[in-house]
């Protein structure tokens, strides 16, 4: 049964077709979700040495929190990890200028909290390649 299961799910996902199983979770509405604002979508995201800014996005709509965002350098690098100390959310978002010294796949995390000192309430990760 399961070769079948994933049979169809591959045929599917090669025909474009998206499958939600039917126990998955729904979307918890009331609960803050960030997203990463970094390309048009049609590329991953990238950047060149140097400084680049990040900006964070936050729904549903709040007009009062905090995001930090954090830059992990390359497993590669011998560069320290960048910090974007807790900002205040001005328009729905915040936006950190990072200066990339390394290239490399730096993972970017972004974090939401009612305040800095209120613990971390929203999530979001993604991958930034950065070169020359």
């Amino acid at each position: 049964m399961r070769r079948v299961i994933f049979a169809v799910m591959f045929l599917a996902s090669t025909m474009g077709f998206f499958v939600v199983p039917a126990s998955a979770d729904p979307v918890d509405l009331s609960k803050p979700r960030l997203s990463f604002d970094l390309s048009d979508n049609n590329a991953p995201a990238s950047a060149s040495t140097g400084v680049f800014n990040i900006i964070v996005n936050i729904l549903p709509e709040v007009s009062s929190g905090s995001i930090r965002i954090v830059a992990f350098a390359p497993d590669t690098s011998d560069v320290n990890n960048l910090v974007c100390r807790y900002r205040a959310v001005q328009d729905n978002q915040v936006e950190c200028a990072f200066n990339f010294t390394d290239n490399g796949k730096w993972l970017i995390r972004a974090q939401y909290a009612e305040s800095p000192q209120s613990p971390v309430i929203g999530v979001a990760v993604t991958n930034l390649r950065v070169t020359d």
